[in-house]
């Protein structure tokens, strides 16, 4: 995860909210000290052209601002599939992308977030609002039951090798035994990362008076959290993934704070 090679991939539509991730990427850039590379793709190749024009734009807006000048990409192709690909073929650490807030339970499995999330081997960054703060001291995990749970673990190290972050690993309350045996693994599996990284950490478990996915963003806004990491769910054998509804909700209200979905091996 160190390799100077690697990239912050950003794809963009020029929307207000794409503009939001490349600063949350110059954040990042700024710290980790990987390049910035902006991806824009366009459903025919007479758009390429203009498209050019505003990306060109744009990275020098990029620079003048804030001293970084991205790399540009623009592509007639299908951003379900191409936006992945070039993630992959990039070397992409990570793709920090924006994502409007999804307002009903009607809308939320046509996110175009949620597609894009899914297809991807590289973690997704989805945000909905500018950064606050300039580097990611609170972390969130959530621990639940499930296998994949515990791939996002050997992120701990890419965020202890960079920040000086604190992580808050919260449990859902429980009751089932072998759920509970499960849950209390994975719980294992975290802390050792921390204990032998030298990493503080918090350890709750919700009161389950409300969905488990509600009471994670309501601890994770009362401590100010700066990056809640979420895994997504591997279906059968095939590289196929779902985002749970749990996942799904927190992805969609979690508002200004930033979520980074990772889509398990």
């Amino acid at each position: 995860m160190n390799s100077s090679k690697k990239t912050i991939l950003v794809p963009t539509d020029f929307t207000e909210v794409a503009d939001y991730a490349l600063q949350h990427a110059v954040r990042v850039s700024s710290v980790v000290g990987e390049n910035i590379t902006l991806l824009h793709i366009v459903d025919s190749t007479e758009k390429i052209a203009e498209a050019k024009e505003r990306m060109d734009r744009l990275a020098q807006e990029s620079n003048d601002k804030y001293k970084i000048l991205p790399s540009t990409i623009v592509i007639q192709g299908d951003i379900f599939v191409d936006i992945a690909r070039f993630a992959t073929e990039l070397n992409s650490s990570m793709v920090i992308m924006g994502s409007h807030r999804i307002k009903s339970e009607s809308t939320l499995n046509d996110s175009i977030a949620l597609r894009v999330i899914t297809s991807s081997k590289v973690p997704f960054i989805t945000i909905q609002e500018p950064p606050i703060n300039r580097r990611y001291d609170e972390i969130i995990f959530p621990v639940d039951f499930t296998a994949e749970n515990v791939e996002k673990h050997s992120w701990i190290s890419y965020f202890c090798d960079y920040y000086v972050s604190r992580f808050h690993l919260i449990k859902p309350n429980v009751t089932d035994p072998k759920l509970l045996a499960k849950v209390d693994m994975n719980m294992a599996s975290a802390r050792r990362y921390l204990d032998e990284k030298g990493a503080r950490y918090y350890v709750y478990t919700v009161m389950g008076n409300k969905p488990y996915a509600e009471e994670v963003l309501e601890i994770a806004a009362n401590i100010r959290a700066d990056l809640i990491v979420i895994m997504t769910t591997k279906v059968g054998n095939k590289s196929t993934y779902i985002v749970e509804p749990h996942e799904q909700y927190i992805i969609s209200n979690a508002s200004y704070i930033p979520v980074m979905s990772i889509n398990p091996l």
